[in-house]
């Protein structure tokens, strides 16, 4: 079935005769993201075929759809459009159809509920038989937390002997548990023609009426009344006008609020918000509120005791339900169960875990809570195997799944610390290695700086001794310098003197010589030539060996 948001998804689908559930319709509409955990309300409107079901429901849609948007529902230009309706002869809906959208609301505990709107199959067609008819009606009544029960101009005896299955069903049910097993029935009279009176004070007086067995009436009907009244925690009615002539031959899509009659209009525009904000509440099953999931599980064990073509017996919706209600507690607590023990394992900080002593201690803690949450939880009927399924249910778990997993953690652990303890171990090893080999350098380092003083030390010593040495040998070469200089000066002073004592000599000679001297003053002019020669030769000589002597020296 394809999904729009604007189109009715048929649920559950007439297949030769029989009704079959469309399970994957259903859950995609109560996988809806608003719905999520919720609450969900249920409201269904059946009866007989072409008395405007669809019509009201479509109303319905436009008044949750304009309190959703902030919208007038009621403009006079509103279309009224939402489950498909027309006029015929013929009937349009087949088997249960569910609108695609949930409508969330805050209840008077201001909790937010989900409201899901269903559409049924007309009754009491020529194509129909009575346990099919009887088939769509039990399980919108099932299902529902209102059944709106849509009649036209007025409840007849023949109106309430369609509710005969409810009757039987619920004298069984309050005999077998607490509680009646339905929870509101809406009488909704159509085309109400027997007073000027509306709406739902009017219906409550009419329905006293019809209540109220006569006296003259057999004690079937008598017993029926009875049981309808107690098998219902609620019942109420309303009466409706005539919704005008444009309605009556229009169809879904071709029609306005304006074209509504004006008494029409506005009981209308009262009913439908007290039956939404007043009357709805979450369904209850085994006086037990249910959620999205839970209706989807209800909804399937219902469909497969009709599945067979028959309607099934009382005892057997009994036992069906009860199963359903034990199966939704039993999962509820195991879903506690599992959320408390996956609360226990987020609790551990990462890398710990439990010793199996204290997980079983938990296990057991955790399960004494689960055995309470079920046995406080409302169900239908008692079957005990059921409290077994979920302590079985837990163990399995608890050794399958959260032992297991503690003990993969607890290994894992000790793996990880034998590793972390042996590789502190090597970073040990390796770090008294790595300190003995910075030792060691150390010591060589220590070795070679003093190694590299001393041989300093010994250079510094060496160049001393040069540089001593040197000295020496400048103080020698020096003083050899000196002496030189100082026989040269010698040399030359006894040289002057003797050119000194010879030029005398002369003198004397040239005194007593005079005229040998003049004579010999060539000789003697040559000799001291010569004389002068040799001198210079030998101071030549003198300077050359000087020289010598410096360079050998140096």
């Amino acid at each position: 079935t394809t999904m729009t948001s604007n189109t009715a998804v048929q649920i559950v689908e007439k297949v030769g005769g029989l009704y079959v559930l469309n399970s994957e319709a259903l859950n995609e509409i109560l996988k809806h993201e608003v719905i999520g955990n919720k609450k969900v309300a249920i409201l269904t409107v059946a009866g007989a075929f072409r008395k405007g079901k669809s019509f009201f429901l479509s109303n319905i849609v436009r008044y949750l759809q304009g309190k959703k948007n902030g919208e007038d529902w009621m403009a006079p230009t509103a279309p009224v459009s939402g489950f498909t309706w027309r006029q015929s002869s013929q009937a349009v809906t087949e088997g249960i159809l569910m609108w695609p959208e949930p409508f969330v609301v805050k209840n008077e505990k201001d909790e937010e509920v989900a409201i899901l709107l269903m559409d049924t199959e007309g009754a009491f067609d020529h194509k129909s038989s009575m346990t099919q008819c009887a088939t769509v009606f039990a399980l919108s009544a099932l299902l529902s937390s209102v059944l709106v029960y849509n009649v036209s101009q007025d409840v007849q005896e023949d109106t309430l002997n369609h509710l005969q299955f409810f009757a039987k069903y619920g004298s069984f049910a309050l005999d077998n548990a607490e509680g009646s097993p339905f929870q509101s029935l809406f009488f909704l009279i159509r085309d109400w023609q027997n007073g000027d009176e509306f709406g739902l004070e009017a219906g409550r007086k009419h329905l006293d009426e019809v209540m109220m067995a006569q006296a003259s009436a057999d004690a079937a009907m008598q017993n029926l009344r009875r049981d309808i009244q107690r098998s219902f925690v609620d019942i109420k009615c309303a009466l409706l006008p005539y919704p005008g002539n444009k309605i009556c031959r229009g169809s879904e899509g071709t029609i306005t609020v304006n074209d509504m009659d004006p008494d029409f209009q506005v009981q209308l525009g009262k009913l439908v918000p007290h039956l939404i904000d007043n009357l709805l509440r979450p369904k209850e099953i085994g006086g037990k509120q249910i959620t999205g999931s839970e209706f989807v599980e209800f909804f399937k064990a219902y469909s497969k005791i009709f599945s067979s073509g028959v309607v099934p017996e009382p005892k057997s919706i009994f036992e069906a339900t009860s199963e359903a209600t034990h199966q939704s507690a039993l999962k509820t607590s195991l879903d506690h169960y599992e959320n408390a023990m996956k609360a226990k394992f987020c609790e551990l900080k990462e890398r710990e875990y439990f010793e199996d002593a204290n997980l079983r201690s938990i296990h057991e803690e955790m399960l004494n809570e689960s055995v309470r949450l079920f046995n406080e939880t409302k169900k239908m009927g008692s079957i005990p195997k059921y409290l077994d399924l979920l302590k079985d249910d837990a163990k399995a778990k608890f050794e399958d799944v959260y032992l297991k997993d503690n003990q993969n953690i607890m290994t894992i652990e000790l793996t990880r610390r034998e590793k972390e303890e042996a590789e502190r171990l090597r970073i040990e090893q390796e770090q008294r290695a790595k300190e003995e080999m910075e030792r060691q350098e150390r010591e060589k380092e220590a070795l070679r700086v003093q190694m590299e003083k001393e041989k300093a030390e010994r250079e510094e010593a060496e160049r001393q001794r040069l540089e001593a040495e040197r000295a020496h040998q400048a103080a020698m070469a020096e003083a050899e310098k000196q002496r030189i200089e100082a026989e040269r000066i010698a040399n030359e002073e006894r040289a002057r003197l003797e050119a000194e004592r010879q030029r005398q000599a002369e003198e004397e000679n040239q005194r007593h010589q005079a005229l040998q001297r003049q004579m010999d003053e060539m000789r003697v002019k040559q000799a001291a030539e010569a004389e002068e020669t040799r001198r210079r030769e030998e101071e030549y000589r003198r300077m050359i060996h000087q020289a010598n002597r410096r360079r050998r020296n140096e």
